[in-house]
C-alpha cells in the first residue's frame, strides 16, 4: 500500500472533513468496508489517528460517511443517466455504458460500492437494500414509460426488469477489474438492453419447479 500523505497545511474544518474522507474513501476501497480503520486514513491524509477522530468519533461514523458519498454518488449516477429526452433505449445504454466508464473514472467509489453489495451479514446491509431500493424504483420508472410508449413488451414485469438491468450494470462494472477486453464489454452492453427491449411474447413462462 503506498500511503497518499499531504502537507500538513492549515485548512478549514470543512475542508479538512473532506480530505479525510477522499482519504477514508481509498482506504475503505483497499481494505473493505469491514476493514478499514481511523488508522488507515490517518496514514494516508499523514496526521494523527486522534485528528481523524475528532472529525469521525466512531468507526460507525467514519462507514456512514464513506457510505454516504457511495450512495449520493449512485443516486447522481442512475438518474443523470435514465433522465432527460432520450429514448428508452439510449436510457438503457446510457447508464450501461457510465456503469463500464464509472469503474475506470473512479476506481475507488465503485470498489466501495461492490464491496458493500457482498455485506450480506454485515450491519451495513439494510441500508444497502434501502438504496438498491431506490436505485430499482428510478430504472422501474423508465420501464413504466417504455410500456406507455409501446416499446417494451406490455407484460413486462417492470420490478423484475429494473433487478435484470441494474444487476447487469454490477455485472459490468466487476468486469473492468478482471481486465476484461472493450469488446466484451460492448457485447454485454448490448445484450443487456437488447434483452430489455426484446418484444416477448404476451405469455406465460412455465413455472419451474422449486427443490
Amino acid at each position: 500500500m503506498i500511503a497518499v500523505k499531504t502537507a500538513r497545511t492549515r485548512l478549514t474544518p470543512e475542508a479538512r472533513r473532506a480530505q479525510l474522507l477522499e482519504c477514508a474513501l481509498a482506504a475503505f476501497a483497499e481494505h473493505g468496508v469491514a476493514r478499514a480503520t481511523h488508522s488507515h486514513v490517518a496514514e494516508r491524509a499523514g496526521v494523527s489517528v486522534p485528528a481523524v477522530h475528532s472529525y469521525f468519533r466512531t468507526r460507525d461514523d467514519l462507514v456512514a460517511a464513506v457510505l454516504g458519498m457511495v450512495e449520493a454518488y449512485l443516486l447522481d449516477v442512475v438518474p443523470n443517466s435514465l433522465g432527460g429526452r432520450k429514448s428508452v433505449a439510449e436510457a438503457l445504454k446510457t447508464l450501461a455504458v457510465r456503469f463500464a466508464a464509472a469503474a475506470r473514472e473512479d476506481p475507488d467509489m465503485i470498489k466501495v460500492w461492490l464491496d458493500w453489495s457482498t455485506g450480506v451479514r454485515a450491519n451495513v446491509w439494510p441500508q444497502y437494500m434501502e438504496l438498491l431500493e431506490k436505485l430499482h424504483r428510478i430504472a422501474q420508472r423508465v420501464f413504466s414509460r417504455g410500456k406507455r410508449e409501446g416499446v417494451l413488451p406490455a407484460s413486462l414485469n417492470v420490478k423484475a426488469a429494473a433487478r435484470l438491468y441494474l444487476g447487469g450494470g454490477h455485472t459490468l462494472a466487476l468486469m473492468q477489474f478482471a481486465d476484461t477486453s472493450e469488446s466484451e464489454v460492448e457485447a454485454l452492453i448490448a445484450l443487456i438492453v437488447t434483452s430489455i427491449m426484446a418484444k416477448a411474447p404476451d405469455t406465460p413462462l412455465p413455472e419451474v419447479a422449486r427443490g
